[in-house]
């Protein structure tokens, strides 16, 4: 078999996939999912793990990119939950406090979070709710 011919074929076939950049997206947590009187996102939990920091996933899966990590006792809203995921919103960098993010009142339909504050998902398992 002769590879000069092949290669350029499998090339050809490789620069056509899309690439794994394109296929990763951040799934973004829904809020307002409890309807119109509620509070945007239902609840507010406090992180815990018996590692170093709890690993904040871009996705609901295990095997999805890891965004970052919380430390132990990081308050954060909880909304959208997904199985054994929890979708949380936290306040980073300039937005310091819970009510940074504003997800605290009502939304009119649930939506995707749109707010200045970080997101993502968690296991459920590693929170508790929390009365601050």
């Amino acid at each position: 078999m002769k590879l000069q011919g092949v290669l350029p074929g499998i090339f050809a076939t490789l620069a056509c996939l899309p690439s794994t950049a394109a296929v990763a997206a951040d799934r973004v947590p829904v809020i307002g999912t409890d309807g119109p009187d509620s509070d945007a996102c239902g609840g507010i939990g406090r992180t815990f793990t018996m590692e170093e920091q709890l690993t904040v996933y871009e996705e609901p899966d295990q095997y999805a990119r890891k965004k970052g990590g919380l430390p132990t006792s990081t308050l954060v809203w909880l909304c959208e939950a997904e199985g054994e995921w929890q979708g949380i919103v936290y306040p980073t960098g300039e937005f310091q406090d819970l009510g940074d993010c504003r997800v605290s009142t009502p939304v009119a339909a649930p939506r995707a979070y749109e707010g200045p504050c970080e997101h993502g998902w968690v296991l459920a398992s590693n929170l508790n709710l929390s009365t601050q």
